[in-house]
């Protein structure tokens, strides 16, 4: 019952959010001075019944009230059915001749409003049901995996909340890890024959199934994968490339304020030394350059290290894991700064305007580290590093060495626009909130 009460609910913060975003347009429609005479009455886009109906009946072909998405895998099927929902509405008004009967501006601003304010809508509806107990959904997890446990159950945009004693969970998560086939065999069809939703987590995850093809062969009970490496591709390649550099075009005017305030504070903290820290580092295909940061660390520091070294043996085996240290000693009060907030890695947009690195990509290791990374160099050096990349947007407060070596393959693996755009988002939000806390 509370399943179809939440779902209801938010079908109609969906209309009520289209609504808006009809009125905020209609606005928005009449301080364009130089357009055309607008006399067309606000009621009349209210009662287009179609902007309703066709965005709301393609979010449920998408399965988003079916289905308990993360906020952004959702938020790219929202954004899917309603570029598909504006293309249908203007195939509609044009074979209908009443093109003429409606403003173009007021349903294209309409719609951008609606993808701004869907999402949004849906994420504090979510979370407020949460809180009063609507939107949850008993779940258990077999097997173990900490870090997965608490990305679910710590999640209210998703709802699942663990059972209370004696009550028997309606969703039961299958982790396949640890497993054998036979064991999970028995694992699932014990539990779907009592459970209302079993959901299956595959062993492979270096594959995001999500944008892979899964279709039947007949008569054989087979699944087949197809998987494609996206940045194999010319046509994405080029389009990576292109969105690299408008978005360090578009940012970089807002960087240029911020960028003087941090060299005019390591000239103040620090007046003998350089601005910039410049290292030699893995681009494409191997091919060493020269990658900028910002001076975070006492010149000429290599005694003092030493001697820390020699004080704190344990660090060394923190390097070793993590290819940094706990507490360096060489790094200046500004420089805590910077590396906390990571804003000592915007000279690399300079690079990125060189074409030796991406806004967005793996990060750019050390001639030294090409060892260290093993096999999976092959992999990383087929791409431009990036400035910001999913590992530092992981959720894991520390990412060992061989974590971010295995993110970023993934990353590579399954590229696509989408993850770019929440991976910079996610990036700012980090940035945000390490900078309010420090």
């Amino acid at each position: 019952m509370k399943d179809f009460i939440s779902k209801t609910i938010f079908v109609l913060f969906d209309m009520a959010m289209i609504a808006l975003s009809i009125y905020l347009a209609y606005l928005l429609r009449g301080t364009f001075e130089t357009l055309t005479l607008h006399d067309i009455p606000l009621k009349y886009y209210l009662s287009f019944y179609l902007l309703y109906i066709i965005p709301v009946l393609l979010f449920f072909y998408e399965g988003i009230y079916s289905y308990r998405y993360d906020f952004w895998h959702e938020s790219r099927l929202i954004l899917k059915g309603l570029i598909f929902s504006f293309i249908l509405i203007f195939a509609y008004l044009a074979m209908t001749k009443s093109i003429q009967d409606y403003s173009r501006v007021v349903i294209g601003f309409a719609f951008l409003f609606m993808m701004i304010l869907i999402p949004l809508s849906k994420n504090i509806s979510k979370k407020l049901l949460h809180k009063l107990g609507v939107w949850q959904k008993r779940a258990k997890i077999y097997g173990g995996d900490p870090f997965l446990t608490d990305k679910i159950f710590g999640n209210p945009y998703l709802g699942y909340v663990k059972p209370k004693k004696n009550e028997e969970p309606a969703t039961m998560f299958i982790n396949s890890k640890g497993n054998d086939a036979n064991a999970l065999k028995q694992i699932i069809s014990s539990e779907i024959k009592n459970k209302h939703e079993v959901i299956f987590i595959p062993l492979i995850d270096d594959y995001d199934l999500t944008h892979s093809h899964i279709y039947e062969l007949s008569n054989t009970r087979t699944n087949l994968i197809v998987f494609k490496n996206r940045l194999k591709s010319k046509y994405r390649l080029l389009l990576k490339k292109v969105s690299d550099f408008t978005l360090s075009l578009l940012i970089f005017p807002f960087l240029i304020p911020l960028m003087l305030y941090i060299a005019y504070r390591i000239k103040k903290d620090e007046p003998e030394q350089s601005i910039l820290f410049k290292q030699e580092r893995l681009g494409k295909e191997g091919k060493p350059f020269v990658c900028y940061k910002f001076q975070t660390m006492v010149e000429n520091s290599d005694d003092l290290l030493q001697n820390y070294l020699k004080k704190h043996p344990e660090e060394v085996a923190y390097y070793e894991t993590y290819h940094k240290y706990k507490n360096d000693p060489r790094i200046t009060k500004i420089g805590q700064l910077l590396r906390r907030t990571s804003l000592d890695e915007l000279p690399q947009i300079f690079n990125v305007f060189k074409n030796e690195m991406s806004f967005i990509g793996p990060r750019p290791y050390m001639l030294n580290e090409k060892k260290k990374v093993g096999e999976s160099i092959e992999t990383i050096l087929t791409v431009k590093p990036g400035i910001t990349g999913l590992w530092q947007v992981s959720g894991r407060s520390d990412v060992d060495f061989h974590s971010r070596v295995e993110l970023d393959v993934w990353y590579i693996r399954n590229w696509n626009l989408w993850m770019d755009l929440v991976i910079l988002i996610k990036t700012i939000k980090t940035v945000l909130v390490r900078e309010g806390a420090s």
